[in-house]
């Protein structure tokens, strides 16, 4: 092996493990060109972000998105979203996968948001998550637990919730390592009528709070054009959505200052009588 591949070699086992087994990663290209902001946010992609946004989607809706980070192949993520009216809330099924031969985790799960009332939703999410290492390591079947709330103060500020992984769960019985408990709090704001913005705080118990925030300006109905900025490492991100009858097609970029652009993109196709009023 040339001394290009052995440093590429080098870089992606670098980039993976400085990351905890079972990261939490915000799904969805407008949630990415936003700053990665998602807490507050209602829509099909709410089963991986915050389960209590499903209480708030009343249309059937079925997705796709994907991430390729820095360019790279092997640290690609990939994940397919379902949401399912029902009753006073939806039900939310979930797929994704990260990783390459060496290294990848694969998480699926079901999720259910409930409305309490006009303004509150609760939601939660069951997952199952596996996680494979190659060169004769034995693959981890692990399961994660995601709870979420959602408070609407009015039809222009919402607020939100969510935790994953509230109890810590070690991940092998012969080390300490332990899915991360991650607390996410943040608001929607709808500043007019064609300008939103987002801000949230994410902490995980072992690292340093990250905060994020975005601004989606709509000039046009079906057009939407969007910004944002997440600290610790400092990144930012940028990104366009269009709507199309039933279908919503949204791509971004982030762009981290040393290691550079990662494009998101994700496509989402809903039916059903009633918009989801977020």
């Amino acid at each position: 092996m040339d001394m290009r591949g052995c440093f590429i070699q080098i870089f992606l086992l670098f980039s993976l493990f400085v990351h905890a087994a079972g990261d939490q990663r915000v799904i969805g290209g407008k949630a990415a060109s936003l700053g990665f902001t998602s807490v507050a946010q209602a829509d099909g992609w709410s089963v991986f972000n915050n389960q209590a946004g499903l209480a708030w989607c009343r249309r059937f809706s079925a997705g796709i998105y994907f991430e390729n980070r820095f360019l790279l192949k092997e640290l690609s993520l990939k994940a397919i979203g379902v949401t399912i009216p029902a009753g006073r809330g939806a039900f939310g099924i979930s797929f994704q996968h990260f990783g390459f031969s060496l290294y990848s985790e694969m998480n699926a799960g079901i999720g259910y948001g409930l409305r309490l009332g006009k303004s509150f939703s609760a939601g939660v999410r069951i997952g199952w998550l596996r996680l494979h290492i190659s060169d004769g390591f034995t693959d981890q079947n692990l399961v994660s637990v995601d709870v979420g709330l959602q408070f609407r103060a009015s039809e222009r500020l919402w607020m939100g919730l969510h935790a994953a992984n509230p109890v810590p769960y070690k991940v092998s019985s012969i080390s300490n390592e332990q899915l991360p408990t991650v607390i996410r709090l943040g608001l929607s704001w709808k500043m007019t009528g064609n300008l939103c913005s987002d801000i949230e705080v994410e902490k995980n118990l072992t690292q340093k709070p990250v905060l994020r925030a975005g601004i989606d300006y709509r000039p046009v109905k079906a057009f939407s054009i969007r910004i944002g900025f997440l600290s610790n490492p400092a990144t930012f991100t940028f990104g366009a959505g269009i709507e199309a009858g039933n279908l919503e097609f949204d791509l971004a970029s982030s762009y981290h200052m040393v290691l550079g652009y990662s494009p998101q993109a994700s496509l989402i196709w809903s039916f059903g009588k009633t918009k989801n009023k977020k």
